[in-house]
């Protein structure tokens, strides 16, 4: 059978302009490369209707360490130390309700997605978020960190490349946050799903891979750049006495994921690498479009090292009055950096072809000049 090339556009263009420009979506909506989906129906076909092994599929778990392995420097055995979860997202709420009793605290590096600290929450802990500099785009210093930490703190949360700042925690960062998690004892939970999209010359490091780090490091990751956003499918790797808990919890929420969306992971992660290239590459000519048409409007951003979202400093132009930024901003929707931890920040996007992101990016520096102009009031 044939293979398609990567991903592609899920939607037929049109020569009229749009009247809203929506920005404010983490979905880049890449269909499924046709090599997956016949997969997905040759199994349908053979009876995959049914539960699977709980932990997941023995051959997409040993397909998981393989990549693990080669990929990130992180060795874990496929069926003691893999999870295949029902996206990432359930992944790391498994992860937080194992490791945190009622009042522990989870330090997370932001700007982060805001159900990260729900999770915490429901978890019954505490979530104390530690924001990086935006004159670094947001990049994670560890001493922050450690002064964030109290005698609760039980876990760590990294994205790395981070959402939506899109921030790559250096090398030289990677092992200060591992030492200190080694030094005070703690456990990482380290999100790395945005790991295809670094840019500028940047490297991603796994801190799993790090000496000290395999018994206290829990991996998450998923298929979304594969183009199986919708599909549901992730994973969490890490030692046995994190993930025995882990599976166990997952088994009474959910039993085990999708048989049919794990045989479609299975023949992501085991077929072409040519989905995710030119996943990257279609990211990055959103991102270089969308970089370039900012300067152009004189925007201010704080520059991404990674992923597909881009933060708008929007704090003088009162970006923080909700009211008056929705009436500066009738034709482009972006997210409010305040639900991620970054208060005055605009997170906007690229999930939209390169010819909307520029238009997008004049329609958002008028309405940030009228905003910061005075002219427009809550």
């Amino acid at each position: 059978m044939t293979t398609t090339p990567g991903p592609t556009r899920a939607r037929v263009r049109s020569d009229r302009p749009p009247s809203l420009i929506d920005l404010s979506g983490d979905r880049l909506a890449f269909e499924s490369p046709l090599h997956v989906r016949e997969a997905a129906m040759r199994a349908l076909a053979d009876g995959a209707t049914h539960y699977t092994t709980r932990p997941g599929l023995n051959p997409l778990r040993a397909a998981i360490a393989e990549k693990l392995s080669a990929e990130n420097g992180i060795s874990v055995h496929p069926e003691r130390e893999v999870l295949v979860t029902s996206g990432a997202r359930e992944a790391l709420f498994v992860g937080l309700h194992v490791l945190l009793e009622p009042n522990d605290e989870a330090v997370i590096t932001g700007p982060a997605p805001r159900v990260y600290g729900e999770i915490t929450r429901l978890a019954g802990g505490t979530a104390r978020m530690v924001i990086g500099d935006p004159a670094t785009g947001f990049a994670i210093d560890p001493e922050l960190v450690a002064r964030r930490l109290t005698r609760r703190t039980r876990v760590m949360v990294i994205g790395s490349p981070s959402m939506p700042a899109g921030s790559v925690v250096d090398a030289e960062s990677v092992k200060g946050l591992a030492e200190l998690a080694v030094r005070r004892g703690l456990v990482v939970l380290s999100l790395e799903t945005l790991e295809p999209f670094v840019f500028d010359g940047r490297e991603h490091l796994s801190i799993g891979s790090l000496p000290g780090m395999a018994e206290r490091t829990v991996t998450i990751n998923g298929f979304d750049a594969y183009g199986l956003a919708g599909w549901r499918v992730g994973y969490a790797a890490g030692p046995e006495s994190i993930l025995g808990p882990m599976t166990q919890l997952k088994q009474a929420m959910s039993i085990c994921s999708s048989a049919v969306s794990q045989y479609a992971a299975l023949a992501a992660i085991t077929g072409p690498r040519t989905p995710i290239d030119t996943a990257r590459a279609l990211v990055n000519e959103r991102r270089e479009g969308a970089l370039a048409a900012l300067a152009a409007e004189s925007v201010d951003i704080a520059r991404p090292a990674a992923g597909y979202h881009l933060l708008v400093d929007g704090r003088t132009a009162g970006a923080n009055d909700n009211r008056a930024l929705k009436q500066a901003l009738r034709e482009v929707r972006l997210r409010l950096g305040s639900s991620g931890g970054a208060p005055g920040w605009l997170s906007l996007g690229l999930t939209r072809p390169v010819e909307d992101l520029v238009m997008a990016a004049e329609r958002l520096a008028r309405a940030l000049a009228i905003a910061k102009g005075g002219t427009i009031r809550g």
